[in-house]
């Protein structure tokens, strides 16, 4: 596939007929536009320039081409003209609701590069429980609000969107004795001292897989801080079952973490983002929205 890189490269070759006037130019290094010529011409199965002891030449076909490679970098700045003059006449204001979680791990990639695309929203950000945001959004606090979807209460005028799920794995110390388990039961998870993460609802979803509490983990840790959960299962404090959002490989203090899938079937970590179903969204409100949506 022909990129438009190489077109305008090539159109600045075409223009400048030397390899190093391009090169100034452009701000590239002369071997960067010379294999990009030759990449294009083995592409097209033709030579685009004849070779002089001074400079270039277009060919026959070099001419051809740069007739359509002009069309094409004309059509494609348009079309950037006319995306980024789009972009620059949304305006208003969007109210952002994210829990905990989120914020920390899917919120704020999406909004540097929505900030980027349009400048004239202005995004007005804030953090809160579950069960608070789907209350503004209700009272029109809120206009969009990022929680776990697998969690919302379902009530019918809210609407959901789930952009990402993630898979719950047991969290172990790299030297503990099931750390080499490629798979484990949640009865061998419950002979072990636990750890729970009191965040994002995440203490009350982390004892629902064992249906009989006598045969449920004893709780040795509760932090609602994800990195004194994965540093007190580093040390081999506790394990604990957590997302793959969460998850990293190493502790603060460098030691190993690994993961090991459950045997049994438990309910994976839907996220995803809300909004009133009885209320028509914005402009701004949509893009974002949608934004966020085309993350998964």
């Amino acid at each position: 596939m022909i990129s438009t890189r190489q077109i305008t490269y090539f159109l600045a070759v075409a223009e400048t007929q030397q390899i190093s006037a391009a090169a100034r130019a452009l701000n590239v290094s002369q071997s960067t536009i010379t294999i990009s010529i030759k990449e294009l011409e083995a592409h097209l199965g033709v030579e685009l320039f004849e070779r002089l002891p001074r400079h270039l030449r277009l060919t026959n076909a070099g001419h051809r081409f740069k007739s359509h490679a002009h069309i094409i970098s004309t059509e494609l700045n348009a079309a950037l003209r006319n995306v980024k003059s789009e972009a620059h006449c949304v305006t208003g204001n969007v109210r952002l609701g994210m829990s905990w979680t989120l914020s920390s791990y899917f919120a704020f990639p999406v909004i540097e590069r929505f900030a980027r695309r349009y400048p004239e929203i202005i995004l007005d950000v804030s953090e809160d429980f579950r069960e608070e945001l789907e209350r503004k959004i209700n009272d029109d606090e809120l206009d969009l609000a990022l929680v776990l979807t697998s969690n919302i209460s379902g009530k019918t005028n809210i609407e959901n969107k789930t952009f990402h799920v993630s898979a719950r794995r047991l969290w172990v110390a790299s030297n503990h004795p099931f750390a080499d388990y490629k798979q484990i039961s949640l009865t061998d998870v419950a002979s072990e001292p636990y750890a729970v993460l009191r965040s994002d609802e995440a203490e009350k979803q982390a004892l629902s897989y064992w249906k009989n509490p006598i045969t449920s983990p004893k709780v040795k840790f509760a932090s609602s801080s994800i990195e004194a959960v994965r540093n007190f299962v580093g040390i081999g404090g506790a394990v604990t079952i957590l997302s793959d959002v969460v998850y990293r490989p190493w502790t603060l203090d460098g030691r190993r973490i690994e993961r090991i899938d459950i045997a049994e079937p438990i309910p994976k970590m839907d996220v995803g983002v809300i909004w009133r179903s009885n209320k028509r969204l914005s402009k701004a409100s949509e893009l974002l929205r949608d934004a966020f949506c085309q993350t998964s």
